[in-house]
């Protein structure tokens, strides 16, 4: 996938100890109605999910990103990585989304990088919403930029 350009945002949230975390997290993704995702990989404290448009190389290789669909970020191919550190205190998340160009799209302008930005805080605060109440906390959790 090298051969794609990649942007990267990271976000934190941070919450008190809590025993099925990620299958809170994993729940939240899978469900998410405004993205349709899909779990790649599972493992103690890491997921990973693929969401938008993307294409098999060839027809037969890897995936690749396929489209960017103005107005439907929903559909901008994505890669959302979310890993857990939890200690005793507290469990840090950290959320990092990944949007692949596809090879006709050379660069994203600084305004459309600013809107996927909103996106994603937007569906994070969904995330923070949705821990807070399968968590049972008197407020959601903050996001903030790692």
């Amino acid at each position: 996938m090298s051969m794609y350009r990649c942007y990267t945002w990271t976000y934190q949230l941070e919450a008190p100890p809590f025993g099925p975390l990620m299958d809170v997290l994993n729940a939240f993704f899978a469900a998410y109605p405004k993205g349709d995702y899909t779990c790649e990989l599972r493992e103690t404290y890491k997921l990973e999910f693929r969401r938008g448009r993307w294409k098999r190389l060839l027809g037969i290789g890897p995936q690749v990103p396929a489209a960017l669909v103005r107005g439907d970020f929903s559909q901008w191919p994505l890669i959302v990585r979310v890993l857990a550190r939890p200690s005793p205190e507290r469990n840090l998340i950290f959320a990092r989304y990944e949007l692949y160009l596809p090879r006709s799209i050379k660069e994203l302008v600084p305004e459309l990088q600013s809107s996927v930005d909103l996106h994603i805080r937007a569906e994070l605060a969904d995330l923070a919403a949705y821990l807070r109440e399968c968590m049972n906390l008197d407020k959601p959790p903050e996001v903030t930029a790692a």
